[in-house]
């Protein structure tokens, strides 16, 4: 995201090093019939000069818990999540879907892919949440706010891979939590 006109250096890099995963992926694919269609989601933070950075690309998700509020910072790239946005599905249809886990852009499907790449300042005590898909299947936001609220951040990726597990677990669960502790400026 361009801030004050133009593009960090550091947002190019993310979106440079999407390109690039999803070109090695691709072309490995190519390469080898049994691994024709394969790709991944992708959601990347990194800190710089005060800011999270971001690449995202997929139905894997950023979350930012400050002050005891949860926001999702990401976008499913998800034929469903579209269908929301535009309004022809509500919240309670998309869940209930057969198509919910029909992604519309992933890394390595395409040999180009256009990651999101987007920016927040950092506060002191905030905490970013990394998750994939298998386990925000699982866990409803409110839920994952209250969890996030009543544990040490240290706990949380057990504690979501063990509740994805325990309720399903059809997918790959990964889940990371980063605490900015120290001043951010």
């Amino acid at each position: 995201a361009p801030i004050g006109g133009e593009t960090p250096p550091a947002a190019t890099a993310l979106r440079t090093a999407a390109r690039q995963a999803s070109q090695e992926i691709f072309d490995a694919a190519q390469g080898d019939e049994h691994l024709s269609g394969m790709g991944t989601t992708l959601t990347a933070l990194l800190f710089r000069q005060g800011r999270a950075l971001f690449a995202h690309v997929g139905d894997s998700r950023a979350f930012l818990y400050r002050d005891g509020r949860l926001e999702q910072l990401s976008q499913d790239h998800s034929w469903i999540a579209e269908q929301v946005r535009a309004g022809v599905l509500d919240e309670d249809e998309a869940k209930e879907s057969r198509f919910r886990h029909i992604i519309t852009r992933s890394v390595g499907f395409e040999r180009e892919v256009d990651a999101d790449v987007f920016t927040v300042p950092v506060m002191s005590g905030d905490c970013f949440l990394l998750a994939t898909d298998g386990m925000c299947n699982y866990v409803e936001n409110d839920e994952l706010s209250r969890i996030l609220g009543r544990q040490y951040f240290r706990r949380v990726p057990r504690l979501l891979a063990d509740l994805a597990n325990d309720r399903g677990g059809d997918d790959n669960i990964t889940v990371v939590v980063v605490c900015a502790a120290n001043d951010a400026g």
